[in-house]
């Protein structure tokens, strides 16, 4: 581009070829395609299953369901409340989800940038020695001073919608890592529950090997005692010894699984592999079967889960990078200039006021630029973003299914574990009868040690798979939970990042007042984001 030399009608020219191009710039479109939620596959209802515990809205009354938002209240459990409370606020990995939140705030407002114009200033001084012939004769001086203040100014004009475009993939960006945290939340709760759970289900086995392991320890003193007096062969002696050792040598692993599962809970709380064992190692859980929950329909599923909505922006944010690069096929208008001072005076002349009106200059410039011979390569970036753009949407589709199966999967668990439940509480309790029964007859000398091996077996098996079942029932409901999008209101504003962090980060960089703005991404004005 080159900049015209200004006449005295230069000015008049400046206006209105200013004045042309923001109208122009005003009633531009943007080329590309505008962002359309994809259309996803979903079915009218969740399928019904025999003795399911999870009901419609409609058919039920609303005193009897689980608000799914603070879904966790529904299994009676205090420290699992307080686990879950210290793990939203300490979690490391769901600290960090919240920072990118902030990086990608930031993000917008350096794309927010790209519509205004860039305006710097600038200052210069030179001093030149140049002789020549004629100051030699002369005998002047050949120094030459020369001094400039200029504010100098750039704009490409959007026309196109180039960066009203970028600023939309930006903004959707933005808003898609917003949702990614409420996601890894959904998740956080989720793995802590299913993680307490399975805490108490190994301390529940360990007290049912103990207790079986003090039942078989009488059974082999009886055998004992009986070999002693010779009422019974050594086969039976051997026999008690042996499964009682079986017996005995499930505790370490059951130990070690409880051990696994606390440092866990405790990374998953942000603390050392030993926290939870101190803080919480003495209390007693009180896990209870959660109340009815609305499952609602399977097209809730598009406003009830975060990583839905986190799919639909990353598409909706790929979808405007194709306009972006639609606009590179077409020309781009610029404007540029500048306005300052400038004096030059030979070495032995006093300096002149430099900011004297009449020491003005100024400057107005406009041009464009047209691909001719790369358009080619341009087409085939627009077709690179399309192509991202149409696996992002079957990314979302695929998603909506996966959704639609989890909680069915989730649904299919509780009503068959329930059930089994159920049936395994009467197992339980005859089994214990058979044990009780076969041991009064091994010690009247009516039968012989096997029959009590058998029938201890079957007890412990028995209890093993209760308490097994139950749990699975409660993992069940965590993963219905977790698949209805629960634990999230819908809401979708900043989370507050902790104060010593918050500290930190002021003390390095200036932040203004972004990391107390915790306004929803949707509702901000991308020129207030970095405010």
């Amino acid at each position: 581009m080159i900049p015209p030399m200004l006449t005295s009608r230069a000015p008049v020219f400046a206006k209105f070829l200013l004045i042309s191009l923001l109208a122009a710039c005003l009633t531009a479109c943007m080329v590309g395609p505008d962002f359309v939620r994809p259309a996803s596959k979903t079915q009218d209802q969740y399928k019904k299953t025999a003795q399911t515990e999870f009901t419609d809205a409609i058919k039920s009354s609303n005193d009897k369901l689980l608000n799914p938002v603070t879904w966790w209240t529904g299994f009676k459990d205090p420290t699992l409340n307080d686990l879950l409370k210290r793990a939203a606020s300490d979690n490391l990995t769901l600290q960090r989800a919240a920072l990118r939140i902030y990086q990608a705030r930031s993000q917008l407002g350096v794309a927010d940038a790209s519509l205004l114009p860039t305006v710097g200033l600038g200052g210069t001084a030179n001093r030149t020695d140049q002789p020549t012939p004629l100051t030699q004769y002369l005998n002047t001086s050949s120094f030459t001073n020369t001094n400039a203040v200029l504010v100098q100014a750039n704009w490409e004009i959007d026309f196109w919608g180039k960066y009203r475009r970028g600023i939309e993939s930006t903004l959707s960006s933005y808003v898609s890592t917003v949702a990614t945290y409420y996601a890894a939340d959904v998740s956080l709760a989720a793995e802590v529950a299913n993680t307490y759970i399975n805490i108490r289900n190994y301390e529940i086995l360990l007290d049912v090997a103990k207790t079986n392991l003090a039942l078989q320890a009488e059974s082999l003193r009886i055998a004992a005692s009986r070999f002693k007096n010779g009422a019974t062969s050594q086969l039976d002696l051997s026999q008690a010894q042996s499964q009682y050792e079986q017996t005995k040598s499930q505790i370490p692993n059951l130990i070690a699984g409880i051990k696994k599962t606390q440092y866990a809970m405790s990374i998953l709380l942000g603390e050392t592999p030993e926290f939870y064992e101190k803080a919480y190692g003495q209390t007693k859980g009180t896990l209870m079967v959660p109340p009815e929950l609305d499952v609602g329909i399977p097209h809730d599923l598009l406003r009830r889960r975060p990583d839905v909505l986190e799919a639909e922006f990353l598409a909706s944010a790929q979808s405007a990078l194709i306009g972006v690069n639609v606009a590179n096929l077409y020309p781009s208008f610029s404007l540029s200039g500048y306005f300052g001072f400038q004096t030059i005076t030979p070495g032995n002349s006093s300096q002149p006021s430099l900011f004297n009106w009449d020491n003005r200059t100024t400057s107005i410039a406009g041009g464009f630029t047209f691909p001719l011979f790369y358009r080619g390569a341009i087409v085939d970036q627009i077709r690179v973003q399309d192509a991202v753009f149409q696996q992002s949407i079957l990314t979302y589709q695929n998603l909506v299914l996966q959704a639609q199966k989890e909680v069915e999967d989730a649904l299919i668990v509780i009503s068959t574990t329930r059930s089994s439940s159920a049936d395994l509480s009467k197992a339980v309790i005859a089994a214990q009868s058979a044990a009780e029964l076969a041991l009064q007859r091994y010690k009247a000398g009516q039968s012989d040690y096997n029959t009590v091996i058998v029938a201890q077996q079957q007890l412990l098996q028995v209890q093993n798979s209760f308490v097994q079942t139950n749990s699975n029932t409660l993992l069940g409901y965590v993963s219905a939970f977790k698949a209805l999008g629960g634990g999230w209101s819908g809401e979708m504003s900043i989370p507050q990042l902790p104060v010593a962090m918050v500290s930190q980060m002021e003390q390095r960089t200036d932040w203004g007042k972004v990391l107390m703005n915790t306004s929803d991404p949707r509702l901000v004005q991308p020129s207030e984001t970095n405010q």
